[in-house]
């Protein structure tokens, strides 16, 4: 019964949905998506299934709770914000993380281990990056076609076919994603990072630690694909500065606009200097609100 309530719903949804381009703002792109959100939420939580069958999930209150807090702060920045995020930690050393479609996030929990919360936000943001410029939806559009999508919603062997495409799903995480979708996702998970108020530097951190181990054989779902760490410690160094960049200008124009309403509805007086709503210590790279004048770790004056 419950498969085909599914059945159904993702016919109506293919039904409703069309086939328009739309603008995402993760990519900056108009594009042609084909697999609705509710479609897309469907086919992850089958594979979730799935996967918790194939491995063994944390029952650590302490790790699931600090992804799960770490995680929130990030998905309130993203760039796609019309999905729930379900967060989850997979009981593995390996220093592994991979993103299942409907924003379906699995952390190893020797991600937790071996990270600081920079470096763990930055991982959960690269996986969110994922999922905001629907890189899995993409890729498995382009593998099972609209005909067979069409086929789940309209045909009696649509069961069969919404399992393939659950099977292709997970095939395609297993896989990894191709270059540019790689580098994408570390400029989105940057971006998200220094947005929530974490250290953007700390996936350049978490890569060079990656680049330095001796274990060149893990099985890394998060940095087996191409480009190599190099390439994209490389990349980020020269992407970071303008993301810090366009925040502070992001955030002074907010700034400027709190002042101005602040100034219209008080009584006439002089202006006082504006500041961005947060700053970032040039020397340790913490991050501390706009009002914060000095660093309290090393006294260095923020800007």
């Amino acid at each position: 019964m419950f498969r085909c309530l599914i059945i159904a719903f993702l016919a109506s949804s293919l039904i409703l949905s069309g086939c328009t381009t739309t603008y995402n703002r993760a990519t900056g792109r108009n594009e042609f998506i084909f697999i609705p959100t509710a479609v897309e939420v469907s086919i992850g939580r089958i594979l979730a299934g799935k996967i918790s069958n194939q491995f063994k999930l944390s029952k650590d209150p302490e790790e699931i709770n600090k992804v799960k807090r770490i995680g929130k702060r990030l998905t309130e920045v993203s760039d796609r914000r019309n999905i729930v995020y379900h967060f989850n930690v997979i009981k593995d050393d390996a220093l592994n993380a991979f993103t299942s479609p409907g924003g379906y996030i699995y952390i190893n929990s020797g991600v937790i281990k071996d990270t600081t919360d920079d470096e763990l936000a930055c991982v959960i943001g690269h996986e969110i990056g994922h999922v905001a410029a629907r890189h899995i939806v993409k890729k498995l559009q382009a593998q099972i076609g609209y005909d067979i999508l069409m086929n789940i919603a309209a045909r009696e062997g649509g069961l069969g076919e919404l399992q393939k495409a659950v099977s292709l799903s997970y095939n395609l995480i297993m896989l990894g994603y191709s270059r540019k979708d790689e580098l994408l996702a570390d400029r989105l998970g940057a971006k998200y990072a220094y947005k929530a108020g974490y250290d953007p530097y700390a996936m350049v951190s978490f890569l060079k630690k990656i680049k330095e181990t001796k274990d060149r054989d893990m099985g890394l779902v998060f940095l087996r694909s191409h480009p190599y760490a190099s390439q994209r410690i490389k990349m980020l160094e020269a992407e970071i500065p303008v993301i810090i960049e366009r925040g502070k200008i992001r955030n002074s124009t907010i700034a400027q606009g709190q002042d101005e309403r602040r100034i219209t509805s008080a009584s006439p007086g002089k202006r006082k200097g504006q500041r961005p709503l947060k700053v970032m210590c040039p020397k340790c790279r913490r991050i501390f609100p706009g009002s914060v004048k000095y660093c309290p770790y090393d006294g260095t004056r923020l800007q």
